[in-house]
């Protein structure tokens, strides 16, 4: 049976969480959640999120929280994780679990979850605060092993700046899934095998696109992030689409001696 992973993107509806430097905690943390949601799936795990839109169990905020820790009790899930951003002016990456001394194997976990994702902020230059503990509802009423991730500081302009990056979202949702898929026994945790000749972020599910994505690179109408990735469920931006439907125009009129 498929070990269940609960992602809970942390706020949402009404409650926007932490505001800075023109973002919202709420999106945030739904961004990270879906792309580590994706990648769990990838390597096998049942992945359920608390919310996959900017709908929440209730607007009132315990409440929420409460309903939060029972979905996945319901589930009898085997991990529950919460993506949260922190604010205060502090900066880097924290994460923490119930202090609870029967509480071991949540501490087992943390410290391989917790690994992977300060990793990830220690490469940018970003601190790792370490690895705490707290009373927080989602931790206290879950009844599997629980975490939260506190992925950087959303007042602070240079967490902030990373926080705006797609490329630096992804390699955060890589190293939760990475960290999640070894904690909870799912063995050697790697991507799928990708379907293009030029992204590897291109993966079973996608058949149906995969020679367009191709074509379009090789016309060069359309390119990835220039780091390997197209992000295919990423929405286009109007200057992305104005760039691309103007590659397109040009290429058409090379195509027909019009150029």
């Amino acid at each position: 049976m498929a070990k269940i992973i609960v992602l809970d993107p942390g706020h949402g509806g009404p409650d926007s969480g932490a505001v800075g430097n023109g973002l919202r905690e709420k999106d945030v943390t739904l961004a990270i959640a879906q792309r580590a949601a994706r990648l769990l799936r990838t390597m096998g795990a049942d992945v359920r999120l608390t919310r996959n839109d900017d709908r929440v169990f209730s607007e009132d905020k315990a409440t929420d929280l409460n309903e939060r820790a029972d979905f996945a009790n319901k589930l009898h899930a085997d991990y529950f994780i919460s993506i949260h951003i922190n604010a205060g002016r502090g900066t880097g990456f924290e994460s923490y679990i119930a202090p609870s001394v029967a509480n071991q194997e949540a501490a087992r976990r943390q410290n391989i979850v917790h690994g992977e994702v300060a990793g990830v902020f220690q490469g940018t230059g970003l601190p790792d605060r370490g690895k705490k503990t707290a009373n927080f509802t989602v931790l206290r009423r879950t009844s599997m092993p629980a975490i939260l991730l506190e992925c950087g500081f959303i007042d602070r302009v240079e967490d902030a700046s990373r926080l705006k990056n797609l490329a630096f979202l992804d390699n955060v949702a890589q190293a939760i899934a990475r960290g999640a898929a070894q904690a909870v026994g799912l063995g050697a945790a790697s991507p799928a095998k990708s379907l293009s000749k030029y992204y590897k972020d291109i993966v079973p599910g996608m058949e149906w696109g995969t020679d367009s994505v191709d074509a379009l690179y090789e016309r060069g109408i359309m390119r990835g992030d220039g780091q390997g990735n197209f992000r295919p469920t990423e929405t286009m931006t109007r200057l992305e689409a104005a760039v691309a439907i103007n590659n397109a125009i040009e290429y058409i009129l090379k195509q027909t001696g019009k150029s």
